[in-house]
């Protein structure tokens, strides 16, 4: 589960901790779960001293490697804290709970969703999982013998897994509360659309692993309609399980479709004929709005969710991205609804490969907008 969220951290090359993980599964996490190394190391044990001096040498090489990647300067020492235990406990396979999901969808938030408004109240409402992550802090614990470093103690490696579960369910969470923010009260029998625009990976794992159920726990009362839309690989099979002629039903409340391709494509074909539903709001995360050569395909959609006047949400993996794309959006002469931090944006937060002072995480900032407030035919201001 820790790996399903990351992207690649250096250019061409693979990320030290997921090497770790993978490579030393069978040690460390041998049935998918993190055991003790009492239960692996020893006299009638499945590994013998020579393995376990292997994997105390690979650590030291990880770790290596980590400080290679996170170059720490006076600026930045502040903030490099938190992501070099984060690190750390990264490369523990089966770390996190395997039934995180399924207990996630069992749950029942013990306050009203218009009650949580940011991590600390989320974490207050799940003590089960805290007390989860508590046990395999213990386990952690157990293994840092074996690590090169000193123990920072019980209480930062559960904020450690805490930032990770955050950089997982920051997706779900943050459809859930753009939903909740972007669509008026209704009857509960009547559902609320999403279009989730330029999606890849992060979502579709979403949807495969269930942790899309957090998304309707945000909203308790209506039916919800997921709709994907991108040209993405990670879409395609989905695109082909659930075409917007054939809708998934993946939760007793919640209806799945996704189509393959651009999202301005999509409606010529679907909405504007009246196949599928015109959207409550439109979400993109992570769309690369300030990217030379990724932005020129974003225009056309652009233009359309403007001249619709379709509410539209856009979330950044860093302030640089955030504020390099109000720059393009400015130029289009955007209505803006709100624009800022992401009080779900993932806590698991990371240096950039490009820039030793530059932070990032996913979905740390939002903008939202609905509109021009430019008439384009006169060039006049709207009223």
């Amino acid at each position: 589960l820790i790996h399903f969220y990351k992207r690649q951290t250096m250019e061409g090359a693979k990320y030290p901790p997921s090497e770790f993980s993978q490579k030393y599964a069978k040690v460390l996490a041998p049935e998918g779960q993190l055991v003790s190394p009492e239960q692996m190391f020893g006299e009638g044990k499945p590994f013998g001293q020579d393995t376990e001096d292997k994997t105390k040498l690979a650590f030291k090489v990880t770790l290596k490697k980590l400080d290679a990647m996170n170059p720490i300067t006076e600026q930045n020492k502040h903030k490099l804290k938190n992501e070099k235990i984060d690190q750390i406990v990264e490369c523990f396979p089966g770390a996190l709970p395997k039934n995180l999901p399924e207990l996630l969808a069992k749950s029942k938030w013990g306050k009203p969703p218009s009650q949580i408004f940011c991590w600390k109240d989320w974490w207050a409402i799940h003590p089960q999982i805290v007390k989860m992550l508590e046990k395999q802090v213990q386990l952690v614990q157990k293994w840092w013998k074996y690590i090169d470093r000193a123990y920072p103690g019980d209480d930062e490696i559960l904020a450690s897994f805490k930032r990770i579960v955050s950089g997982i369910l920051t997706h779900p969470l943050t459809v859930g509360k753009c939903l909740a923010s972007h669509t008026k009260s209704r009857s509960s029998s009547k559902a609320k659309s999403i279009h989730l625009v330029g999606t890849d990976r992060p979502e579709a794992t979403m949807i495969y692993s269930g942790f899309f159920n957090e998304i309707m726990a945000v909203i308790p009362q209506n039916p919800v309609k997921l709709t994907l839309v991108s040209p993405d690989p990670a879409n395609k099979q989905l695109a082909q399980d659930c075409p917007p002629t054939a809708p998934m039903l993946i939760h007793q409340r919640c209806k799945l479709t996704a189509w393959d391709g651009l999202y301005h494509d999509f409606w010529d074909s679907y909405v504007d004929k009246k196949k599928v539903e015109k959207p409550d709001v439109v979400l993109g995360i992570h769309p690369g709005l300030h990217a030379e050569g990724v932005y020129e395909f974003w225009e056309p959609t652009l233009d359309l969710l403007l001249d619709k006047e379709i509410t539209t949400v856009f979330t950044f993996f860093s302030r640089e991205e955030y504020e390099a794309s109000i720059v393009r959006l400015d130029n289009l002469f955007v209505n803006y609804i709100s624009k800022g931090e992401n009080p779900f944006g993932s806590a698991h937060v990371k240096q950039t490969p490009h820039n030793p002072e530059e932070m990032w995480a996913s979905n740390m900032y939002h903008i939202s907008f609905k509109g021009r407030t430019m008439d384009m035919t006169t060039m006049t201001l709207k009223e």
